[in-house]
């Protein structure tokens, strides 16, 4: 449906469908190790929610991206 969603106070990275629902997706990319959900702090998922809410998004789901020096991990955390 659509990417980089510009709302007055933020923006949804991702704005799509899952059958008949609306699914807002926040994105975070990180380099070296750890978990990329992780760099999702609590306050970030709270306002991505009240985002997606504004659009009628049923779902918020969090999509971490990890870029190793060999690999790239991806980390799906469904709403």
């Amino acid at each position: 449906m659509g990417r980089n969603i510009g709302l007055d106070g933020g923006e949804i990275d991702i704005l799509a469908l899952d059958g008949s629902v609306r699914v807002a997706v926040e994105v975070r990319a990180i380099t070296g190790g750890g978990d990329p959900i992780d760099a999702i702090d609590h306050s970030k998922r709270r306002h991505v929610r009240r985002l997606a809410a504004l659009v009628g998004a049923g779902r918020t789901d969090f999509v971490g991206v990890a870029f190793g020096d060999r690999a790239v991990e991806v980390h799906h955390l469904p709403g």
